[in-house]
């Protein structure tokens, strides 16, 4: 039978009656809060009791605070005279239980303990710096969007991406917005004399925490890159020193008794520190892995759908014929190339090939391929819209109902050469 618990802090940071609630349903199963961490709460295993449990803000603690600082103890004491044991406390965030039904309640005044959350909001509310970030992060893919729309939209690793900085704005905006609904609230319920009550929907976080581990699985998954498994450990390795390095000087400083602000110091440039010394360390994994192609999509090799040979007298021999393809659920990318000899003086071609899954990109993607100097052509049989390249270039692109193809050739393409690649690249 294990004998300790480790169970992830999923409550907003205001709603202490909800943190109350879930320490008397642990006690009552026989689990007892021993350590409260940024990460989580730790328990340890005892016999199931009925017990009394709130939670409770004391401004004036830091996390930085030594460990039995005599503020604390003094404020601990005060809360056990009243029938109050302590179970553990990270900072402000101070938890308390009782067998005692009578037991006064520690918070009296709604007021100052209204003013206390105002206070600790301050620091726990995600910073703009950072919501800031996301939206550039977004505007980013839009702008890729506009230039490039079709490398964008069958990329799955440029597709997915901006979906994990979505969610993320997301879970800031709910997070924030679900602040200001339970404050305006509390106001009014506080110059009542009541405490307010809250519902910060805690299964809602757990479940925008799985979607976006979701995203991110999905991305990794369909971003298709070569030692992804190796990546996946160097990632976790890194994150974990990222996060490892801080903890341990904030916890060896505070278990030593220093004081907050030598904490404080100690511990921001400890961060400083991880932060460079992970993005090296990420660098040169990459680097010494497989180099700038890791971040990039390793696109599927297809059969070349259109070879030399059956548009000219040529027979194809010695060209080199490759075609890769990349998609997503919007659409199907297949770039194609017949490549002659070097300096054998016969011609080259190359395609594309783009597939529209979603009808309302369609003209996004005609758009993409007509916009170098394209104007409308002689129509060809079975194909509802012609462009040829303004400046004479043999460069064509062909229109069917839900494919584009872009077709560039090395040679003035004939009527009937242009018919057959259009009869053989068809839908």
């Amino acid at each position: 039978m294990r004998k300790h618990h480790f169970h992830l802090q999923y409550f907003s940071f205001y709603d202490l009656d909800g943190m109350g609630r879930h320490l008397e349903e642990m006690a009552a199963r026989g689990w007892m809060l021993e350590k409260m961490t940024t990460f989580g709460w730790h328990y340890r295993r005892m016999e199931p009791k009925r017990l009394r449990f709130t939670v409770t803000y004391h401004d004036t603690f830091s996390v930085f605070d030594p460990e039995g600082n005599e503020g604390q103890q003094e404020y601990q004491d005060l809360c056990r005279q009243s029938g109050w044991e302590v179970a553990a406390a990270n900072g402000p965030l101070q938890a308390f239980y009782t067998e005692d039904e009578d037991a006064p309640p520690i918070e009296t005044d709604p007021q100052l303990v209204l003013e206390t959350v105002e206070k600790l909001a301050k620091r726990s509310l995600p910073g703009v710096l950072g919501a800031v970030l996301i939206v550039l992060q977004l505007i980013m893919f839009v702008n890729n969007l506009q230039h490039f729309p079709i490398l964008t939209l069958s990329s799955p690793t440029q597709l997915s991406i901006p979906l994990l900085w979505f969610l993320l704005l997301v879970g800031y905006a709910a997070r924030t917005l679900s602040y200001h609904r339970w404050h305006r609230k509390a106001r009014a319920a506080a110059k009542a004399g009541e405490f307010p009550a809250v519902s910060s929907h805690p299964r809602r976080r757990i479940l925008l925490l799985a979607v976006l581990c979701a995203a991110v699985c999905y991305t990794l998954l369909a971003a298709n890159l070569p030692y992804l498994i190796p990546l996946l450990l160097g990632i976790t390795v890194f994150l974990s020193l990222l996060f490892l390095i801080p903890g341990m000087v904030h916890g060896i400083l505070k278990y030593r008794g220093a004081s907050a602000k030598v904490n404080r110091r100690w511990t921001t440039i400890a961060s400083v520190a991880s932060v460079l010394l992970v993005t090296a360390m990420v660098s040169a994994f990459i680097f010494f892995l497989v180099g700038n192609p890791i971040l990039h999509n390793r696109k599927a090799q297809v059969d070349p759908p259109l070879r030399i040979g059956l548009l000219t007298d040529l027979d194809g021999s010695g060209y080199t014929s490759h075609a890769e393809r990349n998609e997503t659920i919007l659409l199907r990318h297949i770039t194609g190339r017949e490549e002659a000899p070097r300096d054998s003086g016969l011609p080259d071609l190359v395609y594309e090939i783009v597939d529209v899954k979603f009808s309302p990109v369609y003209n996004l993607c005609l758009e993409d391929l007509t916009r170098r100097y394209f104007v409308p052509a002689a129509p060809l049989p079975g194909v509802n819209a012609v462009y040829q390249h303004a400046k004479g270039y043999p460069s064509y692109v062909l229109c069917w109902d839900t494919r584009l193809v872009h077709l560039s050739a090395d040679w003035d393409l004939t009527a009937d050469q242009l018919e057959t690649a259009a009869r053989i690249l068809a839908p």
